[in-house]
Protein backbone atom coordinates (compact mmCIF):
# COMPACT_ATOMS: atom_id res chain seq x y z
CA UNK A 1 0.00 0.00 0.00
CA UNK A 2 1.44 3.36 -1.00
CA UNK A 3 2.03 6.20 1.46
CA UNK A 4 -0.73 8.82 1.66
CA UNK A 5 -0.41 11.79 -0.63
CA UNK A 6 0.90 15.11 0.65
CA UNK A 7 -2.60 16.62 0.63
CA UNK A 8 -4.28 13.77 2.52
CA UNK A 9 -6.88 15.23 4.88
CA UNK A 10 -7.35 18.42 2.84
CA UNK A 11 -10.97 18.99 1.72
CA UNK A 12 -11.32 20.84 -1.61
CA UNK A 13 -14.69 22.04 -2.89
CA UNK A 14 -14.66 22.57 -6.66
CA UNK A 15 -17.41 24.70 -8.22
CA UNK A 16 -17.99 25.64 -11.86
CA UNK A 17 -20.98 26.23 -14.07
CA UNK A 18 -20.47 27.25 -17.71
CA UNK A 19 -16.76 26.51 -18.17
CA UNK A 20 -14.00 24.09 -17.22
CA UNK A 21 -11.17 26.22 -15.83
CA UNK A 22 -10.92 24.53 -12.44
CA UNK A 23 -11.29 20.86 -13.41
CA UNK A 24 -7.63 20.20 -14.15
CA UNK A 25 -6.48 22.08 -11.06
CA UNK A 26 -8.85 19.97 -8.99
CA UNK A 27 -7.50 16.82 -10.60
CA UNK A 28 -3.91 17.76 -9.76
CA UNK A 29 -4.91 18.28 -6.12
CA UNK A 30 -6.86 14.99 -6.04
CA UNK A 31 -3.79 13.22 -7.45
CA UNK A 32 -1.89 14.52 -4.41
CA UNK A 33 -4.42 12.93 -2.06
CA UNK A 34 -6.89 15.79 -1.46
CA UNK A 35 -10.58 14.98 -0.99
CA UNK A 36 -12.06 16.93 -3.91
CA UNK A 37 -15.83 17.44 -3.86
CA UNK A 38 -17.19 18.58 -7.22
CA UNK A 39 -20.39 20.62 -6.97
CA UNK A 40 -22.66 20.17 -10.00
CA UNK A 41 -26.06 21.41 -11.18
CA UNK A 42 -28.81 18.78 -11.70
CA UNK A 43 -27.83 18.20 -15.35
CA UNK A 44 -24.13 17.97 -14.57
CA UNK A 45 -21.26 20.30 -15.41
CA UNK A 46 -20.43 21.22 -19.00
CA UNK A 47 -17.45 18.88 -19.11
CA UNK A 48 -19.77 15.86 -18.80
CA UNK A 49 -21.10 16.63 -22.28
CA UNK A 50 -17.71 16.64 -24.02
CA UNK A 51 -17.26 13.65 -26.38
CA UNK A 52 -16.14 10.99 -27.03
CA UNK A 53 -18.37 8.81 -24.87
CA UNK A 54 -17.78 5.23 -23.81
CA UNK A 55 -20.15 3.17 -25.95
CA UNK A 56 -20.72 6.01 -28.44
CA UNK A 57 -24.02 7.41 -27.12
CA UNK A 58 -24.00 10.73 -25.28
CA UNK A 59 -24.13 10.02 -21.55
CA UNK A 60 -23.05 12.43 -18.77
CA UNK A 61 -21.58 9.47 -16.87
CA UNK A 62 -19.52 8.16 -19.81
CA UNK A 63 -17.57 11.12 -21.18
CA UNK A 64 -13.93 10.08 -21.54
CA UNK A 65 -12.96 13.74 -21.10
CA UNK A 66 -14.83 13.94 -17.81
CA UNK A 67 -13.44 10.60 -16.63
CA UNK A 68 -9.83 11.71 -16.98
CA UNK A 69 -10.14 15.15 -15.41
CA UNK A 70 -12.32 14.02 -12.52
CA UNK A 71 -10.84 10.77 -11.28
CA UNK A 72 -10.72 10.40 -7.48
CA UNK A 73 -13.26 13.21 -7.00
CA UNK A 74 -16.70 13.06 -5.41
CA UNK A 75 -19.85 14.54 -7.02
CA UNK A 76 -22.50 16.55 -5.19
CA UNK A 77 -25.59 17.93 -6.96
CA UNK A 78 -27.02 21.26 -5.87
CA UNK A 79 -30.05 22.70 -7.64
CA UNK A 80 -29.63 26.51 -7.91
CA UNK A 81 -33.44 26.87 -7.90
CA UNK A 82 -33.89 24.91 -4.67
CA UNK A 83 -34.63 26.86 -1.50
CA UNK A 84 -32.04 24.89 0.48
CA UNK A 85 -29.16 25.59 -1.90
CA UNK A 86 -27.62 28.67 -0.17
CA UNK A 87 -27.55 26.84 3.16
CA UNK A 88 -26.05 23.71 1.63
CA UNK A 89 -23.46 25.76 -0.27
CA UNK A 90 -22.48 27.50 2.95
CA UNK A 91 -22.20 24.12 4.66
CA UNK A 92 -19.83 22.91 1.94
CA UNK A 93 -17.65 26.02 2.22
CA UNK A 94 -17.55 25.74 6.02
CA UNK A 95 -16.31 22.15 5.69
CA UNK A 96 -13.66 23.07 3.12
CA UNK A 97 -9.98 23.82 3.47
CA UNK A 98 -9.92 25.02 -0.15
CA UNK A 99 -12.59 26.35 -2.49
CA UNK A 100 -11.89 26.33 -6.22
CA UNK A 101 -14.42 28.77 -7.62
CA UNK A 102 -14.74 28.79 -11.39
CA UNK A 103 -18.39 29.86 -11.44
CA UNK A 104 -19.68 32.88 -13.34
CA UNK A 105 -20.89 34.52 -10.11
CA UNK A 106 -18.33 34.31 -7.28
CA UNK A 107 -19.42 31.83 -4.61
CA UNK A 108 -18.50 34.09 -1.70
CA UNK A 109 -20.62 36.89 -3.14
CA UNK A 110 -23.56 34.49 -3.31
CA UNK A 111 -23.01 33.78 0.38
CA UNK A 112 -23.02 37.50 1.20
CA UNK A 113 -19.28 37.81 1.77
CA UNK A 114 -18.12 41.14 0.34
CA UNK A 115 -14.90 41.54 2.31
CA UNK A 116 -11.68 40.94 0.34
CA UNK A 117 -10.62 38.69 3.24
CA UNK A 118 -13.02 35.72 3.57
CA UNK A 119 -11.08 34.61 6.67
CA UNK A 120 -13.27 36.86 8.79
CA UNK A 121 -16.22 34.56 8.06
CA UNK A 122 -14.43 31.36 7.03
CA UNK A 123 -11.24 31.20 9.13
CA UNK A 124 -8.32 29.43 7.48
CA UNK A 125 -10.06 29.10 4.10
CA UNK A 126 -7.93 29.11 0.96
CA UNK A 127 -10.27 30.63 -1.59
CA UNK A 128 -9.08 30.25 -5.18
CA UNK A 129 -11.10 32.41 -7.55
CA UNK A 130 -10.63 31.39 -11.21
CA UNK A 131 -12.10 33.41 -14.09
CA UNK A 132 -11.41 33.96 -17.79
CA UNK A 133 -10.33 37.63 -17.47
CA UNK A 134 -10.58 38.49 -13.78
CA UNK A 135 -13.48 39.95 -11.84
CA UNK A 136 -12.32 43.55 -12.26
CA UNK A 137 -10.96 45.50 -15.21
CA UNK A 138 -12.14 46.20 -18.76
CA UNK A 139 -12.65 42.52 -19.71
CA UNK A 140 -14.25 41.34 -16.47
CA UNK A 141 -17.32 39.23 -17.11
CA UNK A 142 -16.49 38.46 -20.73
CA UNK A 143 -17.23 34.90 -21.77
CA UNK A 144 -14.41 32.85 -23.18
CA UNK A 145 -13.26 29.56 -24.67
CA UNK A 146 -10.00 27.73 -25.26
CA UNK A 147 -9.75 29.27 -28.74
CA UNK A 148 -10.33 32.80 -27.41
CA UNK A 149 -7.76 32.38 -24.63
CA UNK A 150 -5.08 31.01 -26.97
CA UNK A 151 -5.71 33.81 -29.47
CA UNK A 152 -5.79 36.73 -27.01
CA UNK A 153 -2.98 35.26 -24.91
CA UNK A 154 -0.60 35.12 -27.89
CA UNK A 155 0.02 31.39 -28.14
CA UNK A 156 -1.83 31.06 -31.46
CA UNK A 157 0.26 33.82 -33.00
CA UNK A 158 3.40 31.66 -32.76
CA UNK A 159 1.81 28.32 -33.74
CA UNK A 160 1.43 27.35 -37.39
CA UNK A 161 3.41 26.72 -40.54
CA UNK A 162 6.10 28.57 -42.43
CA UNK A 163 6.12 26.15 -45.38
CA UNK A 164 2.45 26.61 -46.31
CA UNK A 165 1.89 29.92 -48.18
CA UNK A 166 -0.70 32.14 -46.50
CA UNK A 167 -1.05 29.79 -43.55
CA UNK A 168 -2.98 31.36 -40.65
CA UNK A 169 -2.15 30.91 -36.98
CA UNK A 170 -3.48 27.72 -35.43
CA UNK A 171 -4.53 26.78 -31.93
CA UNK A 172 -2.82 23.87 -30.18
CA UNK A 173 -5.26 21.03 -29.55
CA UNK A 174 -6.26 19.52 -26.23
CA UNK A 175 -7.61 22.43 -24.21
CA UNK A 176 -4.21 23.92 -23.44
CA UNK A 177 -5.50 27.11 -21.81
CA UNK A 178 -7.34 25.03 -19.19
CA UNK A 179 -4.20 22.97 -18.58
CA UNK A 180 -2.08 26.07 -18.06
CA UNK A 181 -4.72 27.57 -15.77
CA UNK A 182 -5.07 24.32 -13.84
CA UNK A 183 -1.35 24.17 -13.14
CA UNK A 184 -1.46 27.73 -11.84
CA UNK A 185 -4.46 26.82 -9.66
CA UNK A 186 -2.71 23.82 -8.11
CA UNK A 187 0.57 25.70 -7.61
CA UNK A 188 -1.16 28.70 -6.02
CA UNK A 189 -3.31 26.56 -3.74
CA UNK A 190 -0.38 24.46 -2.54
CA UNK A 191 1.62 27.61 -1.78
CA UNK A 192 -1.35 29.02 0.14
CA UNK A 193 -1.70 25.77 2.11
CA UNK A 194 1.98 25.91 3.05
CA UNK A 195 1.43 29.50 4.18
CA UNK A 196 -1.59 28.41 6.24
CA UNK A 197 0.41 25.59 7.81
CA UNK A 198 3.01 28.12 8.98
CA UNK A 199 0.73 30.98 10.00
CA UNK A 200 -2.73 29.49 10.52
CA UNK A 201 -4.17 31.99 8.05
CA UNK A 202 -5.90 31.27 4.76
CA UNK A 203 -5.80 33.63 1.81
CA UNK A 204 -7.29 34.48 -1.56
CA UNK A 205 -5.65 33.12 -4.73
CA UNK A 206 -6.99 35.12 -7.69
CA UNK A 207 -6.26 33.58 -11.09
CA UNK A 208 -7.32 34.87 -14.51
CA UNK A 209 -6.80 32.42 -17.35
CA UNK A 210 -5.74 35.26 -19.63
CA UNK A 211 -2.88 36.19 -17.30
CA UNK A 212 -1.66 32.60 -17.22
CA UNK A 213 -1.84 32.07 -20.98
CA UNK A 214 -0.21 35.38 -21.87
CA UNK A 215 2.95 34.55 -19.90
CA UNK A 216 3.20 31.09 -21.50
CA UNK A 217 4.31 32.16 -24.97
CA UNK A 218 7.83 30.73 -24.68
CA UNK A 219 10.34 33.26 -26.10
CA UNK A 220 7.90 35.86 -27.44
CA UNK A 221 8.31 38.28 -24.53
CA UNK A 222 12.07 37.81 -24.42
CA UNK A 223 12.50 38.53 -28.14
CA UNK A 224 10.45 41.70 -27.81
CA UNK A 225 12.02 42.90 -24.56
CA UNK A 226 15.62 42.35 -25.63
CA UNK A 227 15.56 42.71 -29.42
CA UNK A 228 12.26 44.52 -30.15
CA UNK A 229 11.31 41.90 -32.72
CA UNK A 230 8.40 39.49 -32.96
CA UNK A 231 8.94 35.77 -33.60
CA UNK A 232 7.44 34.12 -36.67
CA UNK A 233 5.53 30.84 -36.91
CA UNK A 234 7.69 27.91 -38.01
CA UNK A 235 6.49 24.40 -38.70
CA UNK A 236 6.95 22.02 -35.76
CA UNK A 237 9.67 24.05 -34.05
CA UNK A 238 10.24 27.13 -31.94
CA UNK A 239 8.88 30.41 -33.28
CA UNK A 240 11.79 32.77 -33.98
CA UNK A 241 12.31 36.15 -35.63
CA UNK A 242 14.63 34.51 -38.17
CA UNK A 243 14.42 31.46 -40.43
CA UNK A 244 15.58 28.10 -39.09
CA UNK A 245 15.98 24.75 -40.84
CA UNK A 246 13.32 22.05 -40.31
CA UNK A 247 13.62 19.57 -37.45
CA UNK A 248 11.08 16.94 -38.46
CA UNK A 249 11.81 14.66 -41.40
CA UNK A 250 9.72 11.97 -43.04
CA UNK A 251 11.17 8.46 -42.70
CA UNK A 252 10.97 5.45 -44.98
CA UNK A 253 8.03 4.06 -42.98
CA UNK A 254 6.05 7.31 -43.41
CA UNK A 255 6.47 8.56 -39.83
CA UNK A 256 8.16 11.83 -38.97
CA UNK A 257 11.36 11.94 -36.94
CA UNK A 258 12.51 14.90 -34.83
CA UNK A 259 16.28 15.50 -34.99
CA UNK A 260 16.77 18.75 -33.01
CA UNK A 261 19.86 20.28 -34.68
CA UNK A 262 19.97 22.80 -31.82
CA UNK A 263 21.81 20.27 -29.68
CA UNK A 264 24.50 19.09 -32.11
CA UNK A 265 27.52 19.67 -29.89
CA UNK A 266 30.96 18.82 -31.25
CA UNK A 267 30.82 15.37 -29.66
CA UNK A 268 27.32 14.61 -30.88
CA UNK A 269 28.05 15.89 -34.36
CA UNK A 270 31.11 13.61 -34.59
CA UNK A 271 29.01 10.63 -33.44
CA UNK A 272 26.35 11.45 -36.03
CA UNK A 273 28.87 11.76 -38.86
CA UNK A 274 30.49 8.44 -37.88
CA UNK A 275 27.06 6.77 -37.95
CA UNK A 276 26.17 8.26 -41.34
CA UNK A 277 29.60 7.25 -42.68
CA UNK A 278 29.02 3.62 -41.67
CA UNK A 279 26.16 3.59 -44.15
CA UNK A 280 27.89 5.67 -46.80
CA UNK A 281 25.58 8.66 -46.31
CA UNK A 282 27.80 11.22 -44.55
CA UNK A 283 28.31 13.12 -47.81
CA UNK A 284 30.75 15.98 -47.03
CA UNK A 285 30.00 16.29 -43.27
CA UNK A 286 33.38 14.82 -42.32
CA UNK A 287 35.03 17.86 -43.88
CA UNK A 288 37.04 19.90 -41.29
CA UNK A 289 34.89 22.90 -42.19
CA UNK A 290 32.12 21.44 -39.99
CA UNK A 291 34.31 20.82 -36.96
CA UNK A 292 33.22 23.79 -34.84
CA UNK A 293 29.79 24.91 -33.71
CA UNK A 294 30.21 28.33 -35.39
CA UNK A 295 31.10 26.74 -38.72
CA UNK A 296 28.20 24.31 -38.55
CA UNK A 297 25.76 27.08 -37.67
CA UNK A 298 26.73 28.95 -40.84
CA UNK A 299 26.10 25.83 -42.93
CA UNK A 300 23.22 24.32 -40.92
CA UNK A 301 20.79 24.28 -43.86
CA UNK A 302 23.09 21.84 -45.64
CA UNK A 303 23.68 19.75 -42.48
CA UNK A 304 19.92 19.42 -42.02
CA UNK A 305 19.45 18.47 -45.68
CA UNK A 306 21.90 15.58 -45.20
CA UNK A 307 20.05 14.51 -42.05
CA UNK A 308 16.75 14.64 -43.95
CA UNK A 309 18.09 12.36 -46.70
CA UNK A 310 19.38 9.93 -44.08
CA UNK A 311 15.98 9.81 -42.36
CA UNK A 312 14.18 9.24 -45.67
CA UNK A 313 16.30 6.11 -46.23
CA UNK A 314 15.51 4.48 -42.87
CA UNK A 315 12.58 3.47 -40.67
CA UNK A 316 11.82 5.56 -37.58
CA UNK A 317 12.32 2.68 -35.10
CA UNK A 318 15.84 2.04 -36.40
CA UNK A 319 16.69 5.75 -36.29
CA UNK A 320 15.49 6.05 -32.70
CA UNK A 321 17.38 3.00 -31.44
CA UNK A 322 20.63 3.97 -33.13
CA UNK A 323 20.37 7.64 -32.15
CA UNK A 324 19.93 6.62 -28.52
CA UNK A 325 23.12 4.53 -28.68
CA UNK A 326 24.99 7.60 -29.92
CA UNK A 327 23.37 9.89 -27.31
CA UNK A 328 21.62 11.98 -29.94
CA UNK A 329 18.42 13.62 -28.56
CA UNK A 330 16.28 12.43 -31.47
CA UNK A 331 12.91 10.68 -31.41
CA UNK A 332 9.96 9.70 -33.61
CA UNK A 333 6.89 11.94 -33.66
CA UNK A 334 4.40 9.45 -32.25
CA UNK A 335 0.63 9.50 -32.52
CA UNK A 336 -1.29 9.05 -29.25
CA UNK A 337 -2.02 5.39 -30.04
CA UNK A 338 1.71 4.71 -30.55
CA UNK A 339 2.47 5.96 -27.04
CA UNK A 340 0.58 3.08 -25.40
CA UNK A 341 3.12 0.60 -26.78
CA UNK A 342 6.21 2.72 -26.20
CA UNK A 343 8.62 0.56 -24.16
CA UNK A 344 10.22 3.55 -22.43
CA UNK A 345 6.87 4.88 -21.22
CA UNK A 346 5.84 1.39 -20.11
CA UNK A 347 9.05 0.93 -18.15
CA UNK A 348 8.60 4.32 -16.50
CA UNK A 349 5.06 3.42 -15.35
CA UNK A 350 3.62 6.26 -17.38
CA UNK A 351 0.15 4.70 -17.33
CA UNK A 352 -2.31 3.85 -14.62
CA UNK A 353 -5.02 1.20 -14.63
CA UNK A 354 -8.37 2.40 -13.27
CA UNK A 355 -11.09 -0.02 -12.29
CA UNK A 356 -14.62 0.81 -13.49
CA UNK A 357 -16.66 -1.62 -11.45
CA UNK A 358 -19.91 -0.53 -13.09
CA UNK A 359 -18.47 -1.52 -16.49
CA UNK A 360 -16.89 -4.69 -15.16
CA UNK A 361 -13.49 -3.77 -16.59
CA UNK A 362 -10.32 -1.80 -16.02
CA UNK A 363 -9.16 0.96 -18.36
CA UNK A 364 -5.74 2.47 -19.04
CA UNK A 365 -5.25 6.14 -18.13
CA UNK A 366 -2.25 8.47 -18.28
CA UNK A 367 -0.27 8.03 -15.08
CA UNK A 368 1.83 10.21 -12.81
CA UNK A 369 3.30 13.32 -14.49
CA UNK A 370 5.93 13.53 -11.75
CA UNK A 371 7.72 11.30 -9.23
CA UNK A 372 7.68 12.07 -5.49
CA UNK A 373 9.38 9.66 -3.10
CA UNK A 374 8.03 10.30 0.40
CA UNK A 375 4.56 11.51 -0.65
CA UNK A 376 3.82 9.82 -3.96
CA UNK A 377 1.22 10.54 -6.58
CA UNK A 378 -2.01 8.73 -5.84
CA UNK A 379 -3.35 6.37 -8.55
CA UNK A 380 -6.82 7.65 -9.47
CA UNK A 381 -10.12 5.95 -8.88
CA UNK A 382 -12.88 6.28 -11.46
CA UNK A 383 -14.68 9.59 -11.90
CA UNK A 384 -17.94 9.91 -9.96
CA UNK A 385 -21.40 9.44 -11.39
CA UNK A 386 -23.51 12.57 -11.36
CA UNK A 387 -24.56 13.26 -7.78
CA UNK A 388 -23.12 9.98 -6.54
CA UNK A 389 -21.97 11.43 -3.22
CA UNK A 390 -24.66 14.03 -2.50
CA UNK A 391 -26.16 12.12 0.41
CA UNK A 392 -22.73 11.24 1.74
CA UNK A 393 -21.40 14.80 1.78
CA UNK A 394 -24.70 16.55 2.56
CA UNK A 395 -26.65 14.05 4.68
CA UNK A 396 -29.73 16.25 4.81
CA UNK A 397 -30.17 16.27 1.03
CA UNK A 398 -32.67 14.20 -0.91
CA UNK A 399 -30.67 11.08 -1.71
CA UNK A 400 -27.87 10.30 -4.07
CA UNK A 401 -29.11 11.41 -7.46
CA UNK A 402 -26.63 9.64 -9.69
CA UNK A 403 -25.86 6.47 -7.74
CA UNK A 404 -26.10 3.19 -9.65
Amino acid sequence: MSAPGPLAGVRVVEIEDDGDLVGFGGKLLADLGADVVKVEPPGGVVSRSIPPFRGGAADPDRSLHFWFYNGSKRSVVLDPAAAATPGQLRELVEQADVVLDGSSAPVLHRLGVTSPDPGTEFPGLVYCRVSPFGDTGPSAGYRSSDLVQLALGGIMAVCGYDDVPGSPPIAPAGGQSAHLTGMAVATGVIAALVHRQRTGRGQVVDIAAHDVVSVSTEMSFAYWEYQHVNPRRQTGRHARPYDSPPWNHRCRDGKYFCTLPLYLTDQRFAAMVAWFAEEGMAEDLADPGYASDEERAARMDHVVAVISRFCAAHDSAYLFAEAQKRRLPWAPVNAPRDLLDDPHLRNRDAYSVVRHEDLGESLTYPGAPYKLSATPWQPPTRAPHLGEHTGQVLPGSAGRAGER
